[in-house]
């Protein structure tokens, strides 16, 4: 537990002068949830522009709703909720890594979450990624068992009610009951393994029922969010680039127009795809490398929708003054140092993720498939942008902190057996242990 607290403590400190020094608002993504749970909040159901919404599906806006029937509606509570989360996600990261190799890297895995840069500047914003990490991390944490064997069905269907949790939380998550049914499925004999699978998948679809009922009833639509037509669009498109594509407007101004929208782009993106695949092909290696890129989109977005007595919607940056000017034209200028974060932690915890996974380290093989699976749903069926990736970030830590920790311990030991092997030769060379 002390482990425990002082990571969580770190997470939260290394967090907080984002948090407290900087006045952006919710803008794009943000604005969204924060009107749908403010909407929530007051009694009028999950609603944008005066009409029921199900362009972002409702779990985070439910989320923020309760802790705005406390605080009221405030974007500062939010940032306070994104400090709670994440020192949740690190504490989990911690668990996972204590699992993988041990309470050194455990330690070593949750100080990574809890500093890291590229994820501290979230902290600052509204984006659902905050609910959606804590919840695959504790779906990962109660399915894995020791090797070669499978959880009880009771753990696997308590897996099941986050993991569709997760799902109404970012709906590009709808695959995952299958990718964890998969893994499931080979953990052990199939006799054993596809109880504790089939009750995983079936309870998180269960879990779906009523969001997919409310949509239906009021939407007339049963997708579980009317922006996949938008979404998919924008990486399969006569001008699609590989990353976010200028060119519509979201149709959220009626329930009419987010189905129209929807249906409509859908359409054009399969007929884009049917009528120009090599084109489409082509684009995913644009797509993965801006994927897998880092860019200054939350630093940017700090300078825009400031708070005070003039604010200014769009991309319009205030002038900021003071520690928050300095925090933030800081960062802006020394982006370098982000990006040799970014890439450091991706390349050093790519590999670690791959050894440790033929090692069969616990949940190495599983983080390994969650992280693979996510970048190709992302290359083949969406676009690249890098914030998608954070949604995966932390399950990469406690691979590359066994990384961390074991490679200085075989470095030494490889040291030691050379040393010895040296000295072994020398002595050999004076007549040392000769008999004549």
């Amino acid at each position: 537990m002390i482990d425990v607290a002082a990571l969580a403590a770190l997470s939260v400190l290394v967090r907080l002068p984002w948090v407290l020094l900087v006045h952006a608002g919710p803008s794009s993504d943000s604005f969204f949830y924060y009107l749908g749970a403010k909407s929530i909040a007051a009694g009028h159901g999950y609603a944008v522009l005066g009409h029921p919404t199900a362009f972002f599906p409702g779990g985070w806006p439910a989320f923020l709703a309760g802790v705005f029937l406390v605080s009221g509606p405030s974007f500062v509570a939010v940032k306070i909720v994104n400090l709670v989360l994440w020192a949740l996600t690190t504490a989990l990261v911690y668990a996972l890594g204590r699992r993988l190799g041990g309470r050194r890297v455990g330690v070593v895995a949750g100080v990574l979450v809890a500093v890291a840069p590229t994820m501290t500047v979230y902290a600052m914003r509204g984006a659902s990624e905050g609910l959606f990490i804590p919840l695959l991390l504790g779906v990962c944490l109660l399915v894995l068992t020791r090797e070669g064997s499978a959880p009880s069905v009771r753990r696997a269907a308590l897996a099941g009610v986050l993991l569709g949790l997760a799902i109404l939380v970012r709906s590009t998550a709808f695959l995952l009951p299958f990718v964890f049914g998969f893994w499931l499925l080979r953990r052990g004999p199939l006799r054993e393994s596809w109880r504790p699978a089939a009750a995983m998948a079936a309870v998180s679809l269960l879990v779906l029922v009523p969001w997919l009922a409310r949509n239906e009833q009021t939407m007339h639509t049963t997708s579980l969010s009317t922006n996949g037509g938008y979404t998919i669009w924008m990486g399969a498109n006569p001008k699609a680039n590989g990353g976010f594509t200028a060119g519509h407007q979201w149709g959220i101004a009626s329930v009419a127009s987010e189905r129209r929208q929807n249906s409509t782009l859908l359409r054009e993106s399969v007929d884009y795809v049917g009528d120009h695949p090599l084109d489409w092909l082509g684009l995913m290696p644009e797509k993965f490398q801006q994927l897998m890129t880092w860019n200054a989109g939350p630093l940017q977005n700090a300078l825009a929708e400031q708070s005070g007595n003039n604010p200014r919607g769009g991309w319009h940056a205030r002038h900021v003054t003071g520690a928050e000017g300095t925090l933030i034209k800081g960062s802006l200028h020394h982006l370098w140092l982000y990006k040799i974060w970014h890439f450091s932690y991706w390349i050093l915890g790519g590999l670690g993720l791959v050894l440790a996974a033929r090692r069969r380290l616990p949940g190495a093989g599983l983080a390994a498939l969650l992280v693979g699976f996510w970048i190709a749903f992302h290359v083949v069926l969406v676009h690249g942008e890098p914030r998608y990736m954070l949604s995966v970030t932390p399950l990469v830590a406690p691979a590359l902190a066994w990384l961390l920790v074991e490679a200085p311990q075989r470095i030494r030991a490889g040291a030691s057996r050379l040393g010895g092997s040296v000295n072994r030769r020398s002595f050999r060379s004076f007549g040392v242990g000769n008999t004549r």
